[in-house]
């Protein structure tokens, strides 16, 4: 099947890069973050422009063949990978055209981090990205998009302004208002996302530091914390260029300790400084590093921490605030960690923009918890999942009133996905929008896979 679809697309579109399994790259192109050894696809297409992407999609309906569009491939369950299926890879759409004012870009589907971080420093000028270099930016901002940027600058999905897209009928079109509000937080449910034009910012670098607690107590480093993080918030409001990312993880020579990945966006780095000084202060501090990095080097550092095809998949859930019980859970588990680079982050939105341009659903101040349970260690992999689950058990159970309903979509699997209670108010509209646009669901395995 996969050679008798590989011939007919070449057939079709001579120009076409297609990479089969007989071919020495194919397991290469075929990676992902997730590995996944089962979902082998029938064939690897890499379009090189919008025209290539629509007679794709048109091939595909026309012939019931299956797909499934991937980039940078970090999906936290794995689900760029389809077994069996043709698999669109967009990594070669990837231009970075900036605006004449310097106010936005517009961009390929794509493209990665590190192509877009590299084009915008060299410009002087930053945009809303997550911290790890190969993730595709797309599926990122499209979905919601945390990062060091959430509270400054705003999520992902809150810098895109305009958008093209391989609709169900193989058309290429630009989204009206209605159809972006999909895009924003519904991601690449309606079509194949060829171009974003989003917001772009003048800023040089990031200020960062690594703030890492005493590890000899770790019920103490997180009580501490989350006690003086609550203090300093009820006091004043914090700058909103400062971003605080705690990790429960265990580091070489330091064992299983509580750290804080602190960045500061903006200009003004004494005053970063003194905030990062402030937080250090929350415990008994062993480490504190401030540095200026580019945002290429802070995504490019970040991706030497992480093994490109991993074992497990992620778990996810939101809090509303640091409660005491919520620390000694969190305190608990970091002890537990069952090794493998298999941690606990806590990514913070602050004073969330309001919008009802977008059908992203957690629009209240809260931490997204994010469980690293994907390990190069495949016989991990079975206690980094229980080890999850246990802690986002213990969670509800300890703490109910302080766990959201919603969570964050691109974190989550299929199996633990409530759609109505991720998306909230905002799910009726997805809903209504999937049906519109996409009818016969021919992008049913994009992200979130609705049921309609």
């Amino acid at each position: 099947m996969g050679s008798n679809i590989a011939a007919a697309l070449k057939a079709e579109l001579p120009e076409l890069t297609l990479i089969t399994p007989s071919d020495s790259t194919f397991e290469a192109t075929r990676a992902c973050f997730i590995k996944r050894d089962a979902d082998v696809p029938s064939a690897i297409a890499r379009p090189q422009n919008a025209q290539q992407v629509q007679t794709l999609v048109q091939y595909c309906t026309k012939n019931g063949v299956d797909f499934v569009v991937r980039s940078g491939g970090h999906d936290c369950a794995g689900r760029s990978q389809v077994a069996g299926a043709l698999s669109i890879d967009m990594r070669d759409i990837k231009h970075v055209n900036i605006s004449a004012d310097e106010k936005t870009a517009t961009v390929g589907g794509g493209i990665l981090f590190r192509d877009l971080v590299a084009a915008l420093d060299a410009r002087g000028l930053v945009t809303p990205v997550g911290t790890v270099a190969s993730v595709g930016y797309v599926g990122w901002a499209t979905l919601g998009g945390y990062g060091p940027f959430s509270t400054s600058h705003g999520l992902g999905v809150d810098q895109i302004v305009g958008a093209k897209l391989v609709n169900a009928k193989g058309e290429l079109v630009e989204a009206g208002a209605e159809l972006l509000q999909g895009i924003r937080g519904g991601g690449g449910i309606f079509g194949v996302i060829t171009e974003l034009t989003i917001k772009v910012y003048p800023l040089k670098e990031l200020f960062t530091t690594l703030l890492i607690y005493d590890p000899s107590d770790l019920k103490t480093a997180w009580t501490n914390y989350a006690e003086g993080y609550e203090k300093l918030v009820a006091a004043e409001p914090l700058p909103r260029a400062l971003q605080l990312q705690p990790f429960g993880i265990e580091l070489p020579g330091l064992g299983k300790v509580l750290a804080i990945g602190a960045t500061w966006a903006d200009a003004d780095q004494e005053e970063g400084k003194k905030w990062f000084g402030k937080i250090a202060a929350l415990g008994t501090c062993i480490m504190n590093n401030p540095e200026p990095k580019s945002v290429s080097a802070f995504t490019a550092f970040n991706e030497t921490l992480v093994v490109y095809g991993s074992y497990g998949r992620g778990y996810t859930l939101n809090l509303g605030k640091y409660s005491k019980k919520t620390a000694e859970v969190l305190a608990k588990y970091t002890e537990a960690i069952p090794g493998g680079g298999i941690a606990v982050s806590v990514h913070s939105l602050r004073a969330p923009a309001e919008s009802k341009e977008s059908v992203f659903g957690s629009r209240v101040d809260h931490l997204m918890v994010e469980l690293v349970a994907m390990t190069g260690a495949q016989d991990l992999e079975a206690k980094g999942a229980e080890w999850s689950r246990s802690l986002m058990k213990e969670l509800r159970e300890t703490d109910p009133e302080n766990v959201l309903d919603s969570s964050y979509v691109s974190l989550l699997g299929d199996d633990d996905s409530d759609y109505k209670l991720i998306y909230g108010t905002h799910y009726d509209k997805l809903v209504e929008l999937k049906k519109k646009y996409d009818p016969d669901n021919v992008f049913k395995y994009a992200v979130p896979r609705l049921l309609i």
